[in-house]
Formats: C-alpha cells, sequence, structure tokens
C-alpha cells in the first residue's frame, strides 16, 4: 500500500558548501538517498514529499504545502537547531498534528531524523522522546556543537550514515502502509455525513479552520453529524484555491448559521484573497446582510492551548476585532470546547422550529401582533417586517377607554388569522398568562382555529426566555422563534412563521 512522507527541514540545513556546486546539501542528499533505498524495497512503497520553493520568512503559509501535509500519512522530522528555530517549520507541525485527535495519536505519525543535537527544553512536545534516527555522534550530551555529523561539507563523513539511510528507510517503508490502513486518515475525512434516514433536515456551516484549531473543528464535525445535522462544507472537501469566494457562497447559501472556530492562525490564502479564516468570516457578513435568520456563532476560547502545550489568554472580543467585525446578531463564545459545544446543541434546540413547519399562511391573511407598551418599537418593527411580506399585520390600541381597548382587542383575536406574541423586555408572566389565554380558540369566541400562534422573543436575551424557548407550553404555542440576538426582526427571519399555517391545531 503506497502513501506519502512529508519532509520537514530548515532551508539552511540544506545549503552546499561555498563554491562547490558539484555538491549537495544534507537534505537533498538524505531525500535522494532514501528514494533509492524505497525504491529498492519495492514499487509499493511510500512516496516522500518536499517543498524546494521554501522561503522561511514567509508570512503567509504555503496553500501548497497545507495541501501536501493534508495528503501525507508521515511526517518527517529532519530535527536540527536551525529546525526548532524556524516558524514556518513549527507550523507545518503544528499543522500535522492538527489532523489528529490528540497530540499523542500525532506522535506515532512523525518520524525525526535528527542532523545535530538539539537540547530537549528546546524540541516541541510532539518530538519529546523521540530517539529518532541520529547522523551524528556526541562524545557528552547536551554538548551542542560539539558533535561529529555523519555527513559534513556535502560529503557523506563516517560510514554509519549508509547504515543510519538503510535503517530509517526500512522503517518508513513497513511503517507507513500499516498506519495508513490503521488511522493515518485525518479526523475530519473520517467523518461521515448523516445517512438520508437519520439527518434532521438541517444544515450547518462549519467553517474550515487553521492548523491550530483544526483538533476543535474535527470534534464539532463528530459532534453535529452523530447528532443527525448536515456539515457544510462537506469534510473531506476543502476550499478551493481558484474562485474560493463563489464556493464559500454557495454553502452558506445552504445553511441556517455557520460557526466559526478561531484560533491564532488564519490558515492558507486562495489566490487573490484573505486567508480562509478571515475569508468566511467576511463572506458569512455578506450572507447575513443578505436577510433572514442567518447568523454567525463565533467561538474564540479566552484560554487557547497550543501545540507547544503553552497557554495564551485572550480576550474574544479582541481575537474579533483583529480578524473581522462584529455584527449585531454574532454569537461570541469564549469558554473551553466543551461548554461551547454543550452551547451550540443548546441554541440548536432553541431554533428547532426552524427546520420542522409545514407551509401555508396565505398572503393578505390578518396577523395579530400582540405585546405590551414596553415592546411597542420591537413589536412595530416586527409588523412592519410583515408587511413588506405582504401580510396585513395589526398591533394593539393602548390610548381610549379601557373596555374599547379590551374590546378592540377581542375582537382582533376572533378575526385574525394568525396571532404574533411578541416578547422582549416585557415580563415572563405577562407572556405565559397570555399564551394560557390562547389555549382554546373556542372561548375567545372564533368560528375556527388560528393558521397559527406564534410567539417571538426578541432582545435581549436572557436565562428565563432560554427556559421557556427549551419548554415551549404544550397546547398554547404552536411556533415559537428565537430572535432575542436579532435588534430589528427581518422579513425573512419570520419565514418560519409565514409558513407554518396548519389547520389541525387545536
Amino acid at each position: 500500500m503506497s502513501g506519502q512522507i512529508f519532509i520537514s527541514y530548515a532551508r539552511n540545513d540544506n545549503v552546499r558548501p561555498p563554491g562547490r556546486d558539484d555538491l549537495k546539501g544534507f537534505v537533498t542528499f538524505l531525500d535522494e538517498q532514501l528514494r533509492y533505498q524505497l525504491m529498492r524495497l519495492g514499487d509499493s512503497g511510500p512516496k516522500l514529499w518536499r517543498d524546494t520553493r521554501r522561503i522561511d520568512a514567509a508570512e503567509q503559509f504555503d496553500p501548497e504545502i497545507a495541501k501536501a501535509i493534508a495528503a501525507s500519512q508521515l511526517l518527517l522530522v529532519i530535527l536540527s537547531r536551525n529546525w526548532v528555530t524556524r516558524p514556518w517549520c513549527r507550523r507545518e507541525l503544528e499543522l500535522f498534528c492538527a489532523r489528529w485527535k490528540t497530540v499523542d495519536e500525532a506522535r506515532r505519525h512523525i518520524v525525526v531524523a535528527a542532523l545535530n543535537h538539539v537540547p530537549s527544553d528546546q524540541i516541541p512536545a510532539p518530538l519529546q522522546g523521540q530517539e529518532g534516527y541520529r547522523f551524528f555522534d556526541l562524545a557528552q550530551e547536551d554538548e551542542a556543537g560539539q558533535e561529529q555529523e555523519f555527513f559534513a561539507r556535502g560529503r557523506v563523513a563516517d560510514p554509519r550514515y549508509d547504515t543510519r539511510v538503510d535503517d530509517l528507510a526500512r522503517y518508513l517503508w513497513r511503517a507507513l502502509p500499516r498506519t495508513a490502513s490503521a488511522s493515518a486518515t485525518p479526523a475530519s475525512a473520517r467523518v461521515a455525513q448523516p445517512s438520508p434516514d437519520s439527518a434532521n433536515g438541517r444544515t450547518v456551516y462549519v467553517a474550515k479552520a487553521a492548523g491550530d484549531m483544526r483538533l476543535a473543528y474535527d470534534r464539532l464535525l463528530k459532534e453535529l453529524t452523530s447528532a443527525g445535522y448536515m456539515v457544510t462544507p462537506p469534510p473531506d472537501v476543502d476550499i478551493p484555491y481558484e474562485d474560493a469566494a463563489t464556493f464559500i457562497d454557495q454553502a452558506l447559501a445552504t445553511a441556517e448559521f455557520s460557526v466559526h472556530v478561531l484560533g491564532e492562525r488564519l490558515g492558507y490564502a486562495p489566490d487573490g484573497e484573505a486567508p480562509i479564516v478571515q475569508l468566511q468570516l467576511a463572506r458569512a457578513v455578506d450572507r447575513a446582510a443578505a436577510g433572514g435568520r442567518f447568523h454567525r456563532v463565533l467561538w474564540a476560547p479566552r484560554f487557547l492551548t497550543q501545540i507547544e502545550d503553552t497557554t495564551v489568554e485572550r480576550d474574544p472580543l479582541n481575537v474579533i476585532a483583529r480578524l473581522d467585525r462584529q455584527l449585531d446578531n454574532d454569537t461570541v463564545i469564549g469558554d473551553n470546547l466543551s461548554a461551547f459545544v454543550e452551547f451550540l446543541f443548546q441554541h440548536l434546540e432553541r431554533t428547532s422550529a426552524v427546520a420542522q413547519l409545514p407551509a401555508g399562511l396565505p398572503g393578505g391573511a390578518l396577523i395579530y401582533v400582540y405585546h405590551r407598551p414596553e415592546d411597542e418599537e420591537y413589536a412595530t418593527n416586527l409588523a412592519l417586517a410583515l408587511r413588506e411580506r405582504h401580510f396585513n399585520a395589526v398591533v394593539p390600541v393602548f390610548e381610549g377607554e379601557p373596555a374599547e381597548i379590551e374590546n378592540y382587542h377581542r375582537d382582533t383575536l376572533r378575526e385574525c388569522q394568525a396571532v404574533v406574541l411578541c416578547w422582549a423586555k416585557s415580563p415572563e408572566v405577562w407572556a405565559r398568562a397570555t399564551c394560557r389565554e390562547w389555549r382554546s380558540w373556542e372561548k375567545l369566541g372564533r368560528s375556527e382555529r388560528f393558521a397559527v400562534r406564534g410567539l417571538v422573543a426578541g432582545p435581549p436575551p436572557g436565562s428565563r426566555k432560554w427556559s421557556l424557548l427549551r419548554l415551549p407550553p404544550q397546547n398554547e404555542i404552536d411556533l415559537i422563534l428565537d430572535l432575542t440576538e436579532q435588534a430589528k426582526p427581518s422579513p425573512e427571519a419570520l419565514e418560519p412563521l409565514i409558513r407554518a399555517a396548519a389547520p389541525h391545531r387545536n
């Protein structure tokens, strides 16, 4: 079984001796020797991938390198004092490790070929404890700079070099088929979308993550797909380098909302575009501006553990400001991953009515938007949004004789096709009591059932609204819309209400 091995190295470890173009650097020579040995062991053996266009000082991570790492089952690190000081090399290690569920699992897919001695306190965590294949001899431990290197000044300087190459090649030839068949497939590729029978009909855009957040990304995929949610873009499809914005827009158009996991890395940059983390945030802004219930859920953990086992503290809002701009209907979470996953499922439960509604409220229908005086502004905007959808939305009156106000209220309840309770700043007890009044349409003097009895929960959000959204009153309300994060309801956000007419409700 063939596979690919990615060679990670520092450019300075492949420099030829000055004035000797006939000689080769350590990495090039090792690469050629390994290819020769692997060919001798069998054509079905692993293939080596090495970037020969390296620019260590580059700020952007080369997308070709990201693709090669994603396609590789083993990482061969040419460990040296140069390698540990190169941010570029660290990025390669981080990106490779992020493909696996844990650092321990990643270690099983990393092989070390040591060019010279590196003090243990400078070695990154995923490489700690790996003896690897030494291409040097050290008379005294921890005496960096005093090594006897097996390859020096473009030539093999010690016969042990050939032995090390043979041993390394044999290990790679044996190890890659084993790891490829066992667990070398990236965690993201192992996540299957729900089958048609198990899918719940709802789709969430989970933004492709940079290398430092791939573990979190993979867990979100697993949690969502296991619960029956469709995820877009497909986990096994990368954002293309060409026409990336169109690809993202098409995926966003199918989703209820987008989820973005934000670390410190930005990911690769498609042709002519910003890096993928920022690009997806920006395209989601445009999707939200188009209207509807679409919004962004942003996870920017306050405490971020990095590959080197160090933890940095961040302000989530500052993270958003650095990458993009915050929208009024954004949800920003800074808790740990487990808490974020729990929140995400609560959020999905609160909006569950969106994907479970039949079709049918006719145009021109009379909809009564009932509310308290303190919610007049929000309710008026709600009624205007319904009128934009060509419905005859009316609101209660608050000035006049009490008896006349009550008569108007009762008459409107009898005549309207649908009734919507607008609960924003008003007390919870009023909202629950009003819902109870709507339990029986006959007692209201109606000749027929309501097409729909809806409750729109407006801002501000709160634990009591969250409780009602999770445990709606049975036989009193047909539909609940969670708009607590929308300062002004849009016509598109009310689509579930418009589609929710049901002639058989009580």
